[in-house]
Order: structure tokens, then sequence, then C-alpha cells
């Protein structure tokens, strides 16, 4: 049985854009191409011909035992280059680059999703332009560089981690009706959720056990930090009380994490170094009044007594005039 999908025309940026829709079995995914005038359609690539960065190869990227140092640092750009991405390791492909105003650009964007006139049913829209698709950057509002993709018919937000991107989008899907094809480009965009090894899934527990242990100390830091403030308290621990079940549900379908949590690692990551960012906010709003020096405190910061100079300033009883 085969399903035929007719052509359309969707917007890109500033751009028309013309689909070009296959006729595939209906056991795969329907997929569609969006072409913008003059762009070179790119060879389809086949799972597993890809080489894959060192990120790729081993997303800890150190020896296994290595600790790594106290704290965390926002990811730099470089983690995501040089290999491609995949929604929940498995749907999709997203492959970025280094922009020249120092941004990042997406060379490469497919967005899986399932067919809206028949919903389960898989389908994919591939995103070819003439030119590498533009981000804007805005800023680290959790403590991880963000980028907006501002793409016509699906925009979202990128959050750089370590080797991997989570996209959000409100609403989570972008549809595509001339391709029947309602995309859902939300949630960790990472490395194959096959390509982790046994030595790696040991050395990214460790690293989520580190993490941990950084995230529960920013979350108290951020707690007495808020001292006597009710509603900033109950909204801080509100949101660490549900971030298990978030991190649950945006790590649930990705492929093989139950023996890597390699998703689960990242997501706690981020929320560490958000944990850290609202810190320092509050920090700057809110800054504690310097603590009063105590009557001990300041006698024994009074300096001692100069027995010299005395001596000079006293003449002896022999020397005072009669």
């Amino acid at each position: 049985m085969w399903r035929q999908l007719t052509g359309a025309r969707f917007p890109l940026r500033h751009f028309p854009l013309i689909v070009l829709l296959a006729m595939l079995p209906i056991q795969a995914p329907a997929r569609a191409q969006l072409l913008l005038p003059g762009a070179v359609q790119a060879s389809p690539s086949t799972p597993g011909n890809s080489t894959p960065s060192n990120t790729a190869q081993n997303p800890a990227r150190s020896a296994p035992g290595k600790p790594k140092p106290a704290g965390l640092k926002p990811p730099a750009e470089e983690t995501i280059f040089g290999h491609e991405l995949s929604r929940d390791g498995v749907a999709g492909a997203i492959a970025f680059q280094r922009a020249a105003d120092k941004a990042i650009e997406i060379t490469r964007l497919s967005l899986a999703g399932e067919a809206i006139s028949h919903p389960g049913e898989p389908c994919r829209v591939d995103v070819v332009a003439d030119a590498p698709i533009q981000t804007k950057f805005a800023g680290r509002p959790k403590g991880v560089s963000r980028y907006e993709a501002e793409i016509a018919a699906c925009p979202f937000s990128i959050d750089v981690l370590d080797g991997a991107v989570l996209v959000t989008r409100v609403p989570p899907t972008c549809d595509f009706p001339a391709a029947d094809c309602r995309a859902a480009p939300a949630g960790l965009w990472g490395p194959p959720g096959n390509s982790f090894g046994p030595s790696q899934a040991k050395q990214l527990e460790r690293e989520r056990s580190h993490a941990e242990s950084i995230m529960r100390a920013d979350f108290r830091k951020l707690l007495t930090n808020a001292g006597k403030d009710k509603d900033a308290i109950k909204k801080i621990a509100g949101e660490q009380a549900g971030f298990s079940s978030e991190r649950d549900v945006t790590c649930r379908n990705y492929l093989g994490e139950d023996a890597h949590g390699f998703c689960a690692l990242r997501i706690t990551e981020a929320r560490a170094l958000a944990l850290q960012a609202a810190f320092e906010e509050r920090a700057k709003l809110h800054p504690r009044p310097a603590r009063t020096m105590t009557k001990k405190a300041a006698a024994k910061q009074k300096p001692a007594p100069n027995l010299k100079l005395d001596s000079r300033q006293i003449p002896p009883p022999d020397a005072r005039p009669q």
C-alpha cells in the first residue's frame, strides 16, 4: 500500500519554500523536504556510515575514574559541533557550526513527527536551505547559552548542553499541513542512544552522582540566600520538588536511557547550572547586609600601643623642669 503526499509551499524566515514530497511505503515514515530556491539537495545519510566525533564516541570525554573538578561550568558550543544530534537519540537530525558573528548556525535540520491525518503514523520533514539557518544569541537565562531559531514555520529555542542541546517550544509541536506531518522538535537532542558502551555508561553514572551532589548543594545555597522570604522559599522548593518528574518526562523516550543515563545526566547538570545562575542573580538583586562588628571583635582589631613612641613622648622624672 502506498501513500502519496501533495506539494505545498512553506515559508522559512523570509523566503518561499518549495515542498518536495516523496512517495514512500506506509510502513516507512512519510518524508517531506523543504527546499529554498537554489538549494542543493544533499544525499541522504545512512545510519552507521557517518563518523561520530570524539564527543559522540565518548560523551563523558574523560578517563573512567578521573574525578571532575568541583562545580560546573557552562558547556561550550564547541561540544555540539562536528556531528549530528537526534531527538531522544533516535529521531530526526540537527547539526551546527560556528557562525561568523560567533553565534551558531544550523547546517542540517530534519524534524520527526506523526501524520496529522493518521496519528501514530511516523513522518519526517527535512529542511534544506541554500545557506545555514541563522540563530540569535539570547543570553544565559538558566546558566547555559540559549539561541533562538527564528524559523517561521517552526521557531524554537536551543539551550546548549555538553554534547547535546535542549530544544523548547510552545506549543511543543509544529504542523506542516501540506506534508500531513506534525513535527515534534521539543526535547533533548544528543548522540545516538545505541552509541554508548559499557565503560561509557559507568563513567556517565559517576558523573551523574557528581552532578546530583552539586545540584543539591546549589539548591541549599539558594534556599539559604532566600532568608525569610516565604514566597521565594516556596517557589524555589516547589521547582526543585518538581524537577525529578520533569526530568523523567524529558528522558523517558531517550533510546537506551535505562542503560546509559545520558539524558538524565545532562538534564541534571542543566538544573545545577540553573540553580547557580538563580543564586547569582538573587545575590545581585538582594545583597545581604554587611554584618555589624561586635565590640569584642572591634577590640581585637584595635592596634596595640607603641611603647617606644610613648617612652619618647613622656620625659623621665629627673628631666622635668624645676
